[in-house]
C-alpha cells in the first residue's frame, strides 16, 4: 500500500508573524467589501496574513500593516 503527502493549501493563521530576512512579496486578494493581504518570503513562505475593509481607511491600514510586516 502506498501513501502520498499532500501539502496544505490552508491560509496561515492571522496571528502568525515572522520577521523577513530580506525582500518580501505583498499579495492582495481584492473583493468588493474587503481585501485579504499576505506577505510572503521570496521562497513562498507565508509570513503574515490579514483582512482589511475595501474603504479609504482600509487601504491606509493595509499599507501601514504591510510596511510593518
Amino acid at each position: 500500500m502506498s501513501s502520498s503527502i499532500v501539502p496544505s493549501t490552508l491560509p496561515a493563521p492571522k496571528t502568525r508573524r515572522r520577521r523577513p530576512a530580506g525582500e518580501v512579496v505583498l499579495g492582495v486578494d481584492t473583493h468588493r467589501d474587503a481585501h485579504v493581504a499576505s506577505v510572503l518570503s521570496m521562497t513562498g513562505a507565508v509570513l503574515a496574513t490579514d483582512e482589511f475593509p475595501a474603504t479609504a481607511a482600509g487601504y491606509r491600514a493595509l499599507l501601514k500593516w504591510a510596511r510593518k510586516s
